[in-house]
Protein backbone atom coordinates (compact mmCIF):
# COMPACT_ATOMS: atom_id res chain seq x y z
CA UNK A 1 0.00 0.00 0.00
CA UNK A 2 1.88 3.14 -1.20
CA UNK A 3 1.94 6.41 1.40
CA UNK A 4 -1.26 8.18 -0.87
CA UNK A 5 -3.72 4.95 -0.06
CA UNK A 6 -2.60 4.58 3.76
CA UNK A 7 -3.14 8.64 4.03
CA UNK A 8 -6.33 8.14 2.31
CA UNK A 9 -7.62 5.03 4.38
CA UNK A 10 -6.66 7.07 7.93
CA UNK A 11 -8.43 10.46 7.23
CA UNK A 12 -11.66 8.84 6.39
CA UNK A 13 -11.04 6.97 8.94
CA UNK A 14 -10.56 9.90 11.26
CA UNK A 15 -13.82 11.29 9.65
CA UNK A 16 -15.99 8.20 10.39
CA UNK A 17 -14.40 8.87 14.07
CA UNK A 18 -14.96 12.14 14.34
CA UNK A 19 -18.67 11.40 13.35
CA UNK A 20 -19.56 8.73 15.75
CA UNK A 21 -18.41 11.16 18.67
CA UNK A 22 -20.31 13.96 17.02
CA UNK A 23 -23.56 12.07 17.10
CA UNK A 24 -22.93 10.14 20.82
CA UNK A 25 -22.77 13.76 22.36
CA UNK A 26 -26.61 13.42 21.84
CA UNK A 27 -27.03 10.67 24.27
CA UNK A 28 -25.85 12.81 27.26
CA UNK A 29 -27.19 16.37 25.20
CA UNK A 30 -30.81 15.21 25.04
CA UNK A 31 -31.34 13.92 28.34
CA UNK A 32 -29.83 17.15 30.05
CA UNK A 33 -32.11 19.28 27.54
CA UNK A 34 -35.03 17.30 28.68
CA UNK A 35 -34.14 16.58 32.01
CA UNK A 36 -36.92 18.36 33.74
CA UNK A 37 -39.44 17.39 31.18
CA UNK A 38 -38.67 13.92 31.66
CA UNK A 39 -38.86 14.03 35.43
CA UNK A 40 -42.28 15.28 34.88
CA UNK A 41 -43.21 13.22 32.22
CA UNK A 42 -42.45 9.65 35.00
CA UNK A 43 -43.54 11.89 37.57
CA UNK A 44 -40.38 11.92 39.31
CA UNK A 45 -39.13 14.81 41.61
CA UNK A 46 -35.79 15.86 40.31
CA UNK A 47 -33.96 13.94 43.27
CA UNK A 48 -35.45 10.96 42.58
CA UNK A 49 -34.99 11.14 38.72
CA UNK A 50 -31.42 11.62 38.60
CA UNK A 51 -30.91 8.37 39.89
CA UNK A 52 -31.41 7.05 36.41
CA UNK A 53 -27.83 10.09 35.59
CA UNK A 54 -26.76 8.85 39.15
CA UNK A 55 -26.46 5.04 37.48
CA UNK A 56 -25.54 6.46 33.63
CA UNK A 57 -22.14 7.53 35.77
CA UNK A 58 -21.33 4.70 37.75
CA UNK A 59 -21.83 2.54 34.87
CA UNK A 60 -19.72 4.38 32.79
CA UNK A 61 -17.13 4.55 35.02
CA UNK A 62 -17.04 0.64 35.68
CA UNK A 63 -17.44 0.34 31.96
CA UNK A 64 -14.63 2.55 31.03
CA UNK A 65 -11.51 0.10 32.12
CA UNK A 66 -14.01 -2.91 30.24
CA UNK A 67 -13.53 -1.01 26.84
CA UNK A 68 -10.05 -0.14 27.33
CA UNK A 69 -9.31 -3.87 27.60
CA UNK A 70 -11.25 -4.83 25.08
CA UNK A 71 -10.17 -2.02 22.80
CA UNK A 72 -6.60 -3.47 23.63
CA UNK A 73 -7.33 -6.80 22.61
CA UNK A 74 -9.93 -6.77 20.07
CA UNK A 75 -9.08 -2.98 18.53
CA UNK A 76 -10.98 -0.08 18.58
CA UNK A 77 -13.37 -0.74 16.06
CA UNK A 78 -14.94 -3.93 17.31
CA UNK A 79 -15.77 -1.78 20.25
CA UNK A 80 -17.10 1.35 18.61
CA UNK A 81 -19.17 -1.29 16.69
CA UNK A 82 -20.82 -2.73 19.57
CA UNK A 83 -20.83 0.96 21.20
CA UNK A 84 -23.35 2.23 18.38
CA UNK A 85 -25.49 -1.10 18.11
CA UNK A 86 -26.16 -0.63 22.20
CA UNK A 87 -26.65 2.81 21.61
CA UNK A 88 -29.00 2.37 19.34
CA UNK A 89 -31.35 -0.59 21.08
CA UNK A 90 -31.22 1.42 24.61
CA UNK A 91 -32.53 4.15 23.28
CA UNK A 92 -35.02 3.44 21.12
CA UNK A 93 -35.86 0.86 24.28
CA UNK A 94 -35.95 4.05 26.55
CA UNK A 95 -38.39 5.85 23.37
CA UNK A 96 -40.89 2.95 23.42
CA UNK A 97 -40.59 1.38 26.95
CA UNK A 98 -43.14 3.77 29.50
CA UNK A 99 -41.54 2.35 33.06
CA UNK A 100 -39.15 4.56 34.99
CA UNK A 101 -37.35 1.06 35.65
CA UNK A 102 -36.95 0.18 32.45
CA UNK A 103 -35.52 3.90 31.82
CA UNK A 104 -33.15 3.36 34.45
CA UNK A 105 -31.89 0.15 33.27
CA UNK A 106 -31.88 1.01 29.34
CA UNK A 107 -30.49 4.95 29.66
CA UNK A 108 -28.79 4.24 33.02
CA UNK A 109 -26.79 1.13 31.74
CA UNK A 110 -27.36 0.21 27.98
CA UNK A 111 -26.75 3.97 27.03
CA UNK A 112 -24.07 4.27 29.11
CA UNK A 113 -21.73 1.52 28.55
CA UNK A 114 -22.55 2.38 24.91
CA UNK A 115 -21.26 5.83 25.10
CA UNK A 116 -18.09 4.44 26.85
CA UNK A 117 -17.82 2.25 23.82
CA UNK A 118 -17.63 5.42 21.64
CA UNK A 119 -15.85 7.43 23.48
CA UNK A 120 -12.70 9.13 24.61
CA UNK A 121 -10.94 5.73 25.77
CA UNK A 122 -11.12 3.73 22.18
CA UNK A 123 -11.24 6.86 19.88
CA UNK A 124 -7.35 7.67 21.87
CA UNK A 125 -6.46 3.19 21.17
CA UNK A 126 -7.53 4.53 17.45
CA UNK A 127 -5.55 7.33 17.80
CA UNK A 128 -2.12 5.82 18.99
CA UNK A 129 -2.23 2.89 16.51
CA UNK A 130 -2.64 4.96 13.43
CA UNK A 131 -1.05 8.15 14.04
CA UNK A 132 2.37 9.19 14.55
CA UNK A 133 3.33 10.23 18.01
CA UNK A 134 3.87 13.71 17.61
CA UNK A 135 0.94 14.18 16.38
CA UNK A 136 -1.61 12.28 18.90
CA UNK A 137 -2.13 15.14 20.47
CA UNK A 138 -4.03 17.79 18.04
CA UNK A 139 -5.29 14.44 16.14
CA UNK A 140 -6.90 13.25 19.22
CA UNK A 141 -7.84 16.87 19.70
CA UNK A 142 -9.56 17.07 16.79
CA UNK A 143 -11.70 13.53 17.21
CA UNK A 144 -12.72 14.64 20.36
CA UNK A 145 -13.75 18.08 19.12
CA UNK A 146 -16.48 15.93 17.82
CA UNK A 147 -18.32 16.53 21.03
CA UNK A 148 -18.07 20.33 21.33
CA UNK A 149 -19.36 20.56 18.04
CA UNK A 150 -21.98 18.23 18.91
CA UNK A 151 -22.98 20.30 21.72
CA UNK A 152 -22.90 23.42 19.89
CA UNK A 153 -24.86 21.98 16.55
CA UNK A 154 -26.99 19.42 18.81
CA UNK A 155 -28.05 21.03 21.99
CA UNK A 156 -29.83 24.44 20.33
CA UNK A 157 -31.74 21.59 18.24
CA UNK A 158 -33.01 20.03 21.27
CA UNK A 159 -33.75 22.93 23.03
CA UNK A 160 -35.81 23.89 20.54
CA UNK A 161 -37.39 19.92 19.50
CA UNK A 162 -38.78 20.87 23.07
CA UNK A 163 -41.66 22.98 21.78
CA UNK A 164 -42.47 20.57 18.74
CA UNK A 165 -41.54 16.68 20.05
CA UNK A 166 -41.80 14.93 22.73
CA UNK A 167 -38.70 13.33 24.10
CA UNK A 168 -39.64 10.50 23.03
CA UNK A 169 -39.96 10.97 19.31
CA UNK A 170 -36.23 12.74 19.74
CA UNK A 171 -34.84 9.30 21.17
CA UNK A 172 -36.12 7.03 18.66
CA UNK A 173 -34.62 9.63 16.01
CA UNK A 174 -31.68 9.21 18.07
CA UNK A 175 -31.10 5.72 18.26
CA UNK A 176 -32.32 4.81 14.54
CA UNK A 177 -28.88 7.07 13.57
CA UNK A 178 -27.03 5.03 15.80
CA UNK A 179 -28.24 1.37 13.98
CA UNK A 180 -27.90 2.61 10.50
CA UNK A 181 -25.95 5.46 9.13
CA UNK A 182 -23.17 5.34 11.67
CA UNK A 183 -22.85 1.87 12.10
CA UNK A 184 -22.54 1.05 8.09
CA UNK A 185 -20.25 3.61 8.14
CA UNK A 186 -18.45 1.89 10.97
CA UNK A 187 -18.18 -1.12 9.53
CA UNK A 188 -17.19 -0.01 5.98
CA UNK A 189 -14.04 2.05 6.93
CA UNK A 190 -12.57 2.03 10.04
CA UNK A 191 -9.32 -0.22 10.24
CA UNK A 192 -9.33 -3.50 11.87
CA UNK A 193 -6.65 -3.13 14.35
CA UNK A 194 -6.69 -6.24 16.74
CA UNK A 195 -3.70 -6.32 19.22
CA UNK A 196 -0.82 -9.32 17.99
CA UNK A 197 -0.59 -9.63 21.64
CA UNK A 198 -2.00 -13.32 22.86
CA UNK A 199 -5.50 -12.65 24.38
CA UNK A 200 -5.98 -13.63 28.34
CA UNK A 201 -7.47 -17.21 28.95
CA UNK A 202 -8.44 -15.77 33.01
CA UNK A 203 -9.01 -13.32 34.82
CA UNK A 204 -5.50 -12.76 36.18
CA UNK A 205 -4.15 -10.16 33.73
CA UNK A 206 -6.39 -7.34 33.98
CA UNK A 207 -6.49 -7.93 37.63
CA UNK A 208 -2.13 -7.55 37.57
CA UNK A 209 -2.51 -4.83 35.34
CA UNK A 210 -4.72 -2.71 37.24
CA UNK A 211 -2.84 -3.46 40.43
CA UNK A 212 0.23 -2.13 38.75
CA UNK A 213 -1.68 0.55 37.83
CA UNK A 214 -3.11 1.79 41.13
CA UNK A 215 0.58 1.25 42.36
CA UNK A 216 1.95 4.06 40.39
CA UNK A 217 2.28 7.79 41.39
CA UNK A 218 1.93 9.12 38.20
CA UNK A 219 -1.44 6.85 37.69
CA UNK A 220 -3.07 8.13 41.29
CA UNK A 221 -2.06 11.84 40.66
CA UNK A 222 -3.93 11.79 37.37
CA UNK A 223 -6.81 10.10 39.06
CA UNK A 224 -7.48 12.39 41.97
CA UNK A 225 -7.08 15.31 40.04
CA UNK A 226 -9.93 13.72 37.10
CA UNK A 227 -12.15 13.08 40.54
CA UNK A 228 -12.58 16.95 40.30
CA UNK A 229 -13.16 16.45 36.72
CA UNK A 230 -16.09 14.48 36.89
CA UNK A 231 -17.68 16.37 39.49
CA UNK A 232 -17.64 19.58 37.42
CA UNK A 233 -18.53 17.78 34.23
CA UNK A 234 -21.86 16.17 35.75
CA UNK A 235 -23.11 19.22 37.15
CA UNK A 236 -22.45 20.61 33.66
CA UNK A 237 -24.41 17.18 31.87
CA UNK A 238 -27.27 16.75 34.00
CA UNK A 239 -27.81 20.47 35.99
CA UNK A 240 -27.20 23.23 33.87
CA UNK A 241 -29.69 23.88 32.03
CA UNK A 242 -31.75 22.98 34.54
CA UNK A 243 -29.59 25.98 36.75
CA UNK A 244 -30.38 28.13 33.46
CA UNK A 245 -34.10 27.40 33.35
CA UNK A 246 -34.63 27.85 37.32
CA UNK A 247 -33.23 31.73 36.89
CA UNK A 248 -35.85 32.19 33.93
CA UNK A 249 -33.29 32.47 30.76
CA UNK A 250 -35.69 32.16 27.96
CA UNK A 251 -35.57 28.79 25.26
CA UNK A 252 -33.47 31.22 23.33
CA UNK A 253 -30.92 32.43 25.95
CA UNK A 254 -30.40 28.64 26.50
CA UNK A 255 -29.28 28.25 23.36
CA UNK A 256 -27.28 30.72 22.76
CA UNK A 257 -25.33 29.95 25.86
CA UNK A 258 -24.92 26.52 24.92
CA UNK A 259 -23.75 27.44 21.29
CA UNK A 260 -21.34 29.74 23.01
CA UNK A 261 -20.27 27.23 25.28
CA UNK A 262 -20.19 24.48 22.53
CA UNK A 263 -18.03 26.72 20.87
CA UNK A 264 -15.57 27.43 24.09
CA UNK A 265 -15.28 23.97 23.95
CA UNK A 266 -14.21 23.61 20.81
CA UNK A 267 -11.93 26.09 20.87
CA UNK A 268 -10.41 24.45 23.58
CA UNK A 269 -10.09 21.28 22.27
CA UNK A 270 -7.62 22.10 19.44
CA UNK A 271 -5.68 24.95 22.28
CA UNK A 272 -5.08 21.91 24.41
CA UNK A 273 -3.96 19.73 21.43
CA UNK A 274 -1.86 22.40 20.39
CA UNK A 275 -0.01 23.29 23.98
CA UNK A 276 -0.04 19.51 24.77
CA UNK A 277 2.32 18.76 22.20
CA UNK A 278 4.50 21.62 23.12
CA UNK A 279 4.06 22.25 26.55
CA UNK A 280 4.74 20.52 29.57
CA UNK A 281 1.36 18.86 29.95
CA UNK A 282 1.23 18.66 33.47
CA UNK A 283 1.16 22.56 33.69
CA UNK A 284 -1.71 22.44 30.62
CA UNK A 285 -3.36 20.01 32.75
CA UNK A 286 -3.00 22.28 36.08
CA UNK A 287 -4.14 25.78 34.58
CA UNK A 288 -7.27 23.88 32.91
CA UNK A 289 -8.53 23.38 36.50
CA UNK A 290 -7.67 26.50 37.85
CA UNK A 291 -9.82 28.59 34.73
CA UNK A 292 -12.29 26.11 35.22
CA UNK A 293 -12.84 26.56 38.99
CA UNK A 294 -12.83 30.59 38.46
CA UNK A 295 -15.53 29.96 36.02
CA UNK A 296 -18.26 28.25 38.32
CA UNK A 297 -16.96 30.56 41.07
CA UNK A 298 -18.38 33.54 38.82
CA UNK A 299 -21.42 31.74 37.99
CA UNK A 300 -22.50 31.47 41.83
CA UNK A 301 -21.98 35.32 41.80
CA UNK A 302 -23.34 36.31 38.84
CA UNK A 303 -26.48 35.09 37.77
CA UNK A 304 -27.32 37.22 34.73
CA UNK A 305 -27.39 36.45 31.16
CA UNK A 306 -24.45 38.63 30.79
CA UNK A 307 -22.13 36.43 33.58
CA UNK A 308 -23.55 33.47 32.09
CA UNK A 309 -21.81 33.91 28.81
CA UNK A 310 -18.53 34.77 30.12
CA UNK A 311 -18.66 31.87 32.70
CA UNK A 312 -19.92 29.46 29.49
CA UNK A 313 -16.88 30.82 27.89
CA UNK A 314 -14.75 30.84 30.38
CA UNK A 315 -15.82 27.04 31.37
CA UNK A 316 -15.99 25.90 27.74
CA UNK A 317 -12.25 26.92 27.39
CA UNK A 318 -11.08 25.01 30.29
CA UNK A 319 -13.44 22.13 28.93
CA UNK A 320 -11.31 19.97 26.83
CA UNK A 321 -7.59 21.19 28.57
CA UNK A 322 -8.35 18.51 31.31
CA UNK A 323 -9.57 15.61 28.97
CA UNK A 324 -7.04 16.13 26.47
CA UNK A 325 -4.37 16.62 28.83
CA UNK A 326 -4.71 13.61 31.04
CA UNK A 327 -5.58 11.61 27.94
CA UNK A 328 -2.19 12.83 26.28
CA UNK A 329 -0.85 11.96 29.30
CA UNK A 330 -1.23 8.64 29.44
CA UNK A 331 -0.44 7.86 26.16
CA UNK A 332 2.95 9.19 26.54
CA UNK A 333 3.37 7.69 30.22
CA UNK A 334 2.76 4.25 29.87
CA UNK A 335 3.20 1.18 27.79
CA UNK A 336 1.44 0.52 24.76
CA UNK A 337 0.39 -2.64 26.13
CA UNK A 338 -1.52 -0.76 29.41
CA UNK A 339 -2.90 2.25 27.80
CA UNK A 340 -6.08 1.42 27.03
CA UNK A 341 -6.72 0.30 30.26
CA UNK A 342 -5.08 3.02 31.90
CA UNK A 343 -7.34 5.67 29.89
CA UNK A 344 -10.59 3.14 30.99
CA UNK A 345 -9.52 3.22 34.74
CA UNK A 346 -8.95 7.31 34.86
CA UNK A 347 -12.53 7.42 33.25
CA UNK A 348 -13.77 5.25 36.29
CA UNK A 349 -12.92 7.53 38.68
CA UNK A 350 -14.03 10.29 36.68
CA UNK A 351 -17.43 8.86 37.10
CA UNK A 352 -17.43 8.40 40.54
CA UNK A 353 -16.99 12.05 40.78
CA UNK A 354 -19.75 12.49 38.31
CA UNK A 355 -21.79 10.28 40.51
CA UNK A 356 -21.12 12.27 43.77
CA UNK A 357 -22.06 15.56 41.73
CA UNK A 358 -25.24 14.47 40.29
CA UNK A 359 -27.05 13.72 43.31
CA UNK A 360 -25.87 16.12 45.46
CA UNK A 361 -26.83 18.58 43.05
CA UNK A 362 -30.07 17.10 42.79
CA UNK A 363 -30.44 16.70 46.23
CA UNK A 364 -29.49 19.67 46.97
CA UNK A 365 -31.89 21.27 44.74
CA UNK A 366 -34.91 19.59 46.27
CA UNK A 367 -33.77 20.45 49.79
CA UNK A 368 -32.59 24.10 48.98
CA UNK A 369 -34.72 25.02 46.18
CA UNK A 370 -31.49 26.14 43.69
CA UNK A 371 -27.97 24.90 42.78
CA UNK A 372 -26.39 27.83 44.40
CA UNK A 373 -24.66 25.93 47.16
CA UNK A 374 -23.64 23.18 44.63
CA UNK A 375 -21.85 25.27 42.27
CA UNK A 376 -19.69 26.74 45.18
CA UNK A 377 -18.83 23.18 45.77
CA UNK A 378 -18.19 22.13 42.39
CA UNK A 379 -15.65 25.27 41.99
CA UNK A 380 -13.83 24.27 45.36
CA UNK A 381 -13.20 20.22 43.63
CA UNK A 382 -11.75 21.87 40.67
CA UNK A 383 -9.53 24.22 42.11
CA UNK A 384 -8.27 21.56 44.53
CA UNK A 385 -8.03 19.34 41.04
CA UNK A 386 -5.59 22.08 40.07
CA UNK A 387 -3.53 22.19 43.17
CA UNK A 388 -3.06 18.33 43.15
CA UNK A 389 -1.78 18.61 39.21
CA UNK A 390 0.69 21.19 39.52
CA UNK A 391 1.94 19.98 43.20
CA UNK A 392 2.16 16.07 42.77
CA UNK A 393 2.32 15.59 38.92
CA UNK A 394 5.61 15.31 36.71
CA UNK A 395 5.15 18.18 34.84
CA UNK A 396 6.11 16.07 31.54
CA UNK A 397 5.42 12.16 31.43
CA UNK A 398 9.27 11.38 29.29
CA UNK A 399 10.61 8.25 30.74
CA UNK A 400 7.87 6.71 32.87
CA UNK A 401 7.48 4.09 30.55
CA UNK A 402 10.93 2.80 31.76
CA UNK A 403 9.36 3.18 35.42
CA UNK A 404 5.45 3.27 34.96
CA UNK A 405 5.78 3.37 39.22
CA UNK A 406 6.55 6.28 39.29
Amino acid sequence: MNLNSRTKKTLRSVLVVFSIVFFSSSIKTIFQVFFVLMAESFDQTRGSFAISASVFMIVFGIASPIVGFLADRLGPKRVLIAGLQTAGIALLGCAVLSSYGAFVFLYGIAASFALAAMAYVPTGILVDRTIPEKYTGIVYATLTSGAAIGFIVLSPVWVFAQEYFHWRQVLCAAGLTFLLPLQILASRYLPDLQSKQPRPTSGVPIVSALLDLFASRIFLALSLSFFGCGVTMAFIDVHMVAHFQDIFLTPPQVAVVMVVFGASELISSFVAGWLCDRLPIGYVIAASYALRSAALFLLSMMSNFAGILIFSISFGLSYMGTVIGTSTYILSAFTKERRGLALGSIWMIHQLGAFLSTQLGANSFDIFGSYHLVIIIVSIFSMLSAVISLMTLPATPENLKKNPSG
